[in-house]
Parts: structure tokens; sequence; C-alpha cells
């Protein structure tokens, strides 16, 4: 008389995006980034960036995230950009139309198929710009350095030495010191006024100037904070 046996209860598999392998162990966060970093290395430079007189190649934030996407959809990684803190507007200062917002970012890499496994990387940025774009430009300039830094993409660029071939970028370097101390502002914007004059780039003047106000600004207000307490204690 034979016998019959029911049949074992079915596996249940986490989610997993399509075209990822679910016969393997999950891995954590770290392990989709690295089997990332390991199908990719190198991303190349695709835009000629004009800053009046002048211009850089840069890779833009488009061609970062197009050569990513499918790698991260394979390896079930969710990437998003956030808000860390209260972003600041300053006001166009006299003589220029341009604007300068400031804020820092969240850019969290996450494990799709365990939301809670995630990698988080903040950093600041800093944009210029006459109308409303500045917010949109920071959280692609920070998306864009965190994906590239975070893959450890190469881009045939090395930053530095960039002043002395006179690919210089203007945008990095106010960016820098938009962050930075007082002193190490002044170094800046030093630089980069020199290689405005090197390079005869009317723009990157302008911006220089305008930022450099911004700054004087804000460092005399820091001052005066600083002296009202020094007179305080």
């Amino acid at each position: 008389m034979s016998q019959h046996h029911a049949p074992e209860d079915p596996q249940v598999l986490p989610l997993r995006p399509a075209g990822t392998n679910t016969t393997t162990p999950a891995r954590n966060i770290y392990q989709r980034i690295s089997a990332v970093q390991a199908e990719i290395g190198y991303i190349q430079k695709d835009r000629s960036v004009s800053t009046g007189g002048g211009s850089y190649k840069a890779v833009s934030h488009d061609t970062v995230t197009a050569l990513l996407r499918p790698h991260l959809i394979k390896h079930g990684i969710v990437v998003t950009t956030s808000l860390s803190s209260d972003p600041v507007f300053d006001l166009a200062v006299e003589g220029s139309k341009q604007r300068l917002f400031r804020a820092e970012f969240f850019v969290i890499f996450i494990n799709a198929d365990n939301p809670d496994d995630r990698l988080t990387v903040t950093l600041p940025a800093h944009a210029l710009d006459n109308g409303d774009k500045a917010p949109g430009k920071a959280i692609s300039y920070a998306t864009k350095y965190a994906l590239l830094k975070t893959f450890l993409l190469e881009t045939g660029e090395d930053e530095e030495s960039r002043h002395q071939t006179g690919d210089y970028d203007f945008e990095e370097a106010l960016s820098m010191a938009a962050q930075s101390n007082k002193e190490d502002a002044r170094a800046i914007i030093a630089e980069a006024r020199t290689m405005a004059l090197k390079l005869k780039d009317a723009g990157a003047a302008r911006d220089i100037a305008a930022l450099s106000k911004v700054l004087a600004e804000k460092f005399k207000k820091l001052d005066k904070v600083g002296d009202d307490v020094a007179g305080q204690a």
C-alpha cells in the first residue's frame, strides 16, 4: 500500500529587486556597495561648464545617476537625499543678482531587503544662482559627490593638480570657501582670483567678488559675536 506524504511548505524568501539571484544569502549594505564597486570603476567627464571667459570639464549628476542606476537596482540599493539641518539662503549682495544657498545633506544608501540596514553620508553643499535653482543645484551636487566617493568612481580628474593644468573648477573652489573658516576661505578665494586672472575668466571673477562680499559680511558678524562674548567674560 503506497503512502502519501504532505508536501513541505515552500520556503518564503524576502522580496528582491528583479534580476537578483534569490538563491544567495542576504547581503548587508556594505556587501552590496562592494559588489557595485567591483562592476564599475570609471566615469567619463561629459560636459563643458562655462564660467564666463573660460570653461572646464566636469561629470554631470545625470551621467553619474545613469551609470549607477542599473547596478543599484541589480544589487538592491536605494539612495535618498534629505536636508540634515535648516538651509541658509543669503540675500543678494549689492551689485550682484547671485544668491548663495548653503545646506548640509544626508545621502542615505539603504538595503532594499532590510531598510534598517543603511549607510548615511553627511556632506555640505552650496550653490550660487540668480533665480530659484540654487536649492536643486545644491541637492544634485551633494548627491553626485556622495555617489562618486561612496562607489570610488574615477573621473580621470586630478583634483589636487587641477589648477596647474588650467582645468580649474571655480564652482568647487567657491563651495569650499563658503564652508571654510576665515583663514582657509581667504586662501581659497585668493587662489581662485589668481586663476580667474590667469584664465581671463570674467564670469568667475564676478562670482568670486560676490562670494567675497557675502563671506566678509558673514565673518564680520561672527567676529562681532566673538567680541561680545569676550566682553561678557
